[in-house]
């Protein structure tokens, strides 16, 4: 497929998407900013990074004037351009009613290309100045340790097959296209899974046509530009009906390997029936992918002496076995040391008379989660509440104050897992009969559900004029080995007397970490995913 400069009609859709994205980024109030603009400088140019209010992409259909996850422009020569575009937000299978199999069966066509997902960071290659520079982004950022250490390895792989940082600008530049890589490099930063030293790097999985729409090269001819830049290349499969692809998508899942190893997923790319239009989506795995995920953010929370939340069975011996040997691991940083640590497990486990087969046969507890705040009730954080239900999507139950309206609460939260995997209850720890009735009940109710708490116990007394009298008469302390609360599985704690944008931070990335398989880190500034939660309650 041979590309070339955009057609007027292509010019004509990104004008009228930079008009609409920056009225979106600079509207006022801040509440009603969907885009986000983020300028840096690389070689003499000014990059302009557009990010998106992230929940936003699952809405159907979507209000944001792109789909684009990571798009860079920047003026060259008096004209604004596209200088760099991933590819269109997508999601993975029952995520979003748009990848619910039934809807993928009726609404998709072959050929579908099922190409490996590899587990590593995103970078995007475009060029600059008519070819003569090449542009290096992560996702959303320029000048950053991702995009440095990408340019190392793409002179490393270029060297290898003759070709120079130049000579793929050009190519990049005639064609008026991204390349997109995954960069592997352990050495840098561990992931999930382990690469050998032979396969680390960058893999090539994407070639896009920097314009509005989304059009991407084909996986055979995505393979051809690898092959001749030399860098990695995807594994890709082509299957000519969906019933073929979920088939074949399955025994992986089954067997728990591809050609000897563990991967992620797949990444499918298809088209519409409707428009004939590219259209992808993901298939992840459990087992080992999210397992091993899990005792990396386990390992992190020992070391921390926090508590964390456990899916698979097998996690909680991981730990315990982790806690036992804690001196071995001191050395442990925040990107370093994990695989070494799960080695040595698995060995420990053989050693006992484990089956290292059976270690891999486990499932997780596909969990409804129920969020609780506990706090004293002139104190509760609304705001960071609603702004948490607007960022991913959660269900929200508001808080009663009375113990007769409290009653009702159980069967709203339990009726509200009929289309939510998470759940917030606005609850207080004022009445501990509350705390005891609430999980159980839920728990009675709704199977397989996982209670986490987000707790504020650093309150002081000058929060509220209030506070000896409800320290004394209305509050009791969260003791999550009682009777009341051991039904809660883990603790995140906030603190009341900070603002709420570091407390919603700090909820965020926990429950990213918790749940890597659901949520995902947004991309839009929190503080102004707060301001319209502010602006609507007015």
């Amino acid at each position: 497929m041979k590309w070339g400069p955009l057609t007027r009609e292509e010019q004509q859709e990104f004008q009228k998407l930079l008009v609409k994205m920056k009225q979106f980024s600079t509207a006022m109030p801040a509440s009603k900013r969907l885009q986000e603009q983020e300028v840096s400088m690389f070689a003499g140019h000014q990059i302009v990074s557009w990010k998106s209010t992230d929940y936003l992409h699952r809405k159907d259909p979507c209000p944001l004037p792109t789909r684009a996850r990571g798009l860079f422009t920047s003026c060259e020569n008096g004209e604004e351009r596209i200088v760099a575009r991933g590819y269109d937000k997508f999601f993975t299978i029952d995520e979003v009613r748009r990848t619910e199999w039934a809807w993928i069966e009726r609404n998709t066509h072959g050929p579908f290309e099922m190409t490996v997902k590899e587990d590593g960071c995103l970078i995007l290659a475009g060029s600059l100045d008519q070819g003569k520079e090449l542009l290096i982004t992560s996702k959303h950022s320029v000048d950053v340790p991702h995009s440095k250490v990408a340019r190392r390895w793409m002179e490393r792989h270029l060297s290898q097959v003759g070709k120079t940082i130049e000579e793929l600008a050009r190519f990049l530049h005639s064609i008026n296209a991204t390349a997109v890589f995954e960069l592997c490099d352990e050495e840098f930063e561990e992931q999930v899974l382990e690469y050998p030293e032979r396969a680390r790097g960058l893999y090539l999985h994407g070639i896009n046509r920097n314009s509005v729409k989304l059009n991407i090269w084909s996986s055979t001819e995505v393979t051809k530009v690898a092959e001749l830049f030399g860098f990695h290349k995807v594994e890709r499969f082509i299957m000519n009906t969906i019933g073929e692809g979920r088939e074949f998508a399955d025994k992986v899942h089954k067997d728990q390997m591809l050609d000897g190893r563990a991967i992620e997923g797949f990444v499918v790319r298809c088209k519409l029936n409707e428009s004939n239009e590219p259209y992808m989506f993901k298939i992840k795995y459990d087992m080992p992918y999210f397992m091993f995920h899990e005792w990396r953010h386990v390992t992190y929370k020992i070391l921390s002496k926090e508590r964390y939340l456990t899916r698979f069975p097998m996690t909680k011996l991981y730990a315990a076995w982790f806690k036992q040997n804690l001196e071995r691991f001191t050395g442990i940083d925040s990107q370093k040391g994990i695989f070494s640590a799960r080695r040595q497990f698995i060995e420990f486990y053989k050693s006992t008379g484990g089956n290292e087969a059976e270690l891999f046969q486990q499932k997780p507890v596909k969990a409804k989660v129920l969020l609780i705040l506990a706090t004293f009730p002139d104190v509760v954080k609304t705001t960071l509440l609603q702004a948490l239900s607007n960022l991913f999507g959660f269900g929200l139950v508001k808080n009663s104050k009375t113990e007769t309206h409290q009653v009702g609460i159980y069967t709203t939260i339990a009726s509200m897992f009929d289309n939510y995997d998470f759940v917030i209850a606005e609850e207080h720890t004022s009445f501990p009969v509350l705390s005891e009735t609430l999980t159980a009940d839920v728990k009675s109710i709704v199977r397989n559900s996982s209670l986490d708490d987000q707790v504020c116990k650093l309150l002081t007394a000058k929060c509220t004029a209030k506070f000896p009298k409800m320290t004394e008469t209305e509050c009791f302390e969260l003791d999550a080995e009682s009777r009341s609360n051991n039904l809660i599985e883990t603790l995140i704690e906030l603190n009341p007397v900070e603002d709420t944008i570091p407390n919603l931070q700090t909820v965020v990335s926990e429950l990213c970490k918790m749940f890597p398989d659901k949520l995902e880190t947004p991309d839009i500034e929190l503080n102004q995913t707060l301001e319209s939660v502010r602006q609507t309650a007015q």
